[in-house]
């Protein structure tokens, strides 16, 4: 009997104090269909934050907010190749990352606004840009100051050289060796965020059966590997208060 009374009014405090408290430092993984795991046998399983969630273990909760399609681009235009991407923030996984609340954000954008990128400066016959100069910059980094509005900024971990294609695409390669280095560099300290190489780690990968047939997509021990960096990336530096 004093068991089941000590049981009870355990479960009065959790309902009374809403829900349980935990101590497991929050993960966000932001991104596009590379992030989401697109052309994965087994998505949910194998996918990079599902996999970093076991190499850090119970002490953190990793959930995957990536959307396959989307950009940093709040509207984005058709690209060269037809290509219509469509904002990261307007979507449900947006609000899902936004709700979570998260301590640590591990942010991914920035391949699927390429094709737009490349034509910022560029203006067609009638003298109007293709669009605004600066507006992927800006716009990226709305993305995620809007994470501090609840009046904490979590740890922000920024992608600013994207993995590699294959052999067969060119927009990662120009204008310079890593697509829009620059301006990923230029948000990451706009925020605060610690830079990410994750071009040098998966080099090795393109061009290999750890590459789904489009060359775009990694899979298999690519995504492991991307995992692996970001756990790192992670544990590396201190966990903040």
């Amino acid at each position: 009997m004093k068991n089941l009374m000590f049981a009870f009014w355990g479960l009065v405090a959790v309902v009374a104090g809403g829900a349980e408290k935990t101590d497991r430092i929050r993960v966000a993984c932001i991104g596009d269909s590379i992030t989401w795991g697109y052309a994965m046998t087994n998505r949910v399983e194998e996918c990079y934050p599902a996999q970093l969630q076991r190499i850090l273990g119970d002490g953190y909760e990793v959930i995957n907010c990536g959307d396959s399609g989307s950009c940093a681009y709040l509207e984005p235009k058709t690209t060269r190749t037809g290509w219509r991407p469509h904002p990261w923030r307007k979507g449900s996984q947006a609000q899902r990352a936004y709700e979570f609340n998260p301590d640590i954000v591990v942010s991914a954008l920035g391949a699927n606004d390429s094709g737009v990128y490349m034509n910022e400066f560029t203006y067609v016959t009638n003298g109007i840009p293709v669009t605004e100069p600066g507006l992927f910059r800006r716009t990226y980094i709305d993305i995620l100051k809007e994470f501090a509005k609840n009046g904490r900024m979590p740890r922000i971990i920024l992608w600013t050289k994207l993995t590699p294609l294959d052999s067969r695409h060119g927009d990662h390669l120009s204008p310079s060796p890593f697509v829009m280095r620059s301006d990923l560099e230029a948000v990451a300290q706009a925020v605060g965020a610690q830079p990410l190489d994750m071009y040098t780690p998966l080099l090795p990968y393109a061009d290999t059966a750890h590459y789904a047939k489009d060359g775009v997509h990694p899979e298999g021990a690519a995504q492991r590997k991307i995992a692996e960096v970001t756990a790192a990336a992670i544990l590396g530096v201190a966990r903040r208060n």
